[in-house]
């Protein structure tokens, strides 16, 4: 695919041309971007910008996408692109072109012009301006307009409507549920993805695994299994906290009884971040792991929910912390959901997931 992003100087079509490419060096696909101005600089600087001039570096540009397109590269350009023939020879020519048409009135193309340079060719110091001494014609038939007028838009919403009106395969996968993180543990670094992007990579990854687990619910459901009641048990037995039983008196606890626990709490958050797992039992003084024993994935969901519970109920910026070691957990939970098969590991899973998603939802 090559794709034309088409505009006037100041219209935008660099920025957002920069944004696009870096969502695309998530596709599958080899992808390199192509600006006007750069593509002149390589080539030696032998043209101008007269008339003659500028049509002898548009078909330049064209014939090189032509090439890169035959390698089956593919190209996203930034140009100006004043010549109707040169458009109507891509669209002849280059396999699966694209032309996107960035519209900005003029006025206000000037009052972007960081460069001066429509003020410099409005009062006569510069020649050879489009949109002054050269006429700009729109393309005739563009395969999008993207009207860029308003100002501070939201390019990361034009570049999704780009990407989604060309049906380009982009992988937006939440990189931290691809593997089993039980057995391949890592360390957590800093994603390239940010603001609401990053959320939605979150809540596509939630919603799959919600959807797995649901579907896996129904046909438990169909054998008329269903939940087991929880009750309150003795959780402390020889010194030693039994995880999973402390967990379900903590989500069938209130309030006051939950204020109890924080401190043991706020050492199993401290216990799970070194080594991403919860451990069947932890000694009672220390709250240190005293077996070796993490496969019990009824923890992980009551773990969950419980965090859950505490962030709620709390008001200040501590909540965070819990926030923190929620959405971890869910990770472990989403990329070990095939390991699910108990009606209750199943249910409870899904419950952490969905109120994940509702907490997240106060942050969008």
């Amino acid at each position: 695919m090559v794709i034309w992003l088409i505009g006037m100087s100041a219209s935008g079509k660099t920025t957002i041309g920069k944004k696009l490419f870096e969502k695309l060096q998530n596709s599958e696909e080899k992808w390199i971007f192509l600006d006007g101005d750069t593509f002149r600089n390589i080539l030696g600087e032998d043209l101008g910008h007269t008339i003659e001039d500028r049509r002898k570096n548009a078909y330049r540009i064209s014939r090189f996408c032509e090439f890169l397109s035959s390698q089956n590269i593919n190209v996203l350009a930034c140009v100006l692109s004043i010549f109707h023939d040169n458009q109507r020879y891509n669209k002849e020519n280059i396999k699966d072109y694209k032309e996107v048409y960035i519209d900005v009135e003029f006025d206000k193309l000037v009052q972007r012009d960081n460069k001066q340079l429509y003020k410099k060719a409005l009062n006569g110091e510069i020649k050879d301006v489009v949109g002054v001494d050269i006429e700009f014609k729109p393309p005739y038939s563009p395969d999008m307009i993207i009207d860029n007028n308003i100002d501070n838009p939201d390019y990361e919403d034009i570049c999704n409507n780009i990407i989604n009106s060309f049906n380009i395969s982009i992988n937006n996968s939440y990189e931290y549920t691809k593997q089993n993180l039980l057995q391949y543990p890592h360390k957590y670094q800093y994603s390239k993805f940010e603001g609401k992007e990053f959320f939605d990579k979150i809540k596509n990854a939630r919603n799959s695994s919600i959807e797995f687990l649901s579907k896996r619910l129904n046909r438990l459901k169909d054998k008329d299994i269903k939940l087991k009641e929880f009750v309150k048990i003795n959780y402390i037995k020889d010194g030693n906290l039994i995880l999973k039983d402390f967990l379900i008196d903590l989500y069938i606890s209130d309030i006051e009884e939950l204020e109890k626990q924080k401190n043991i709490i706020e050492l199993l958050i401290k216990r799970f971040e070194v080594g991403k797992k919860l451990y069947k039992t932890y000694d009672i003084k220390e709250i240190r792991k005293s077996s070796t024993e993490f496969e019990d994935m009824l923890n992980y969901p009551l773990f969950s929910l419980v965090l859950q519970k505490y962030y709620k109920n709390d008001d200040t910026q501590r909540k965070l912390v819990y926030l923190n070691a929620i959405l971890k957990v869910n990770d472990i939970i989403s990329s070990v959901k095939s390991e699910f098969v108990f009606y209750d590991e199943i249910f409870y899973s899904e419950e952490a997931l969905k109120n994940e998603l509702i907490i997240m939802g106060e942050y969008l």
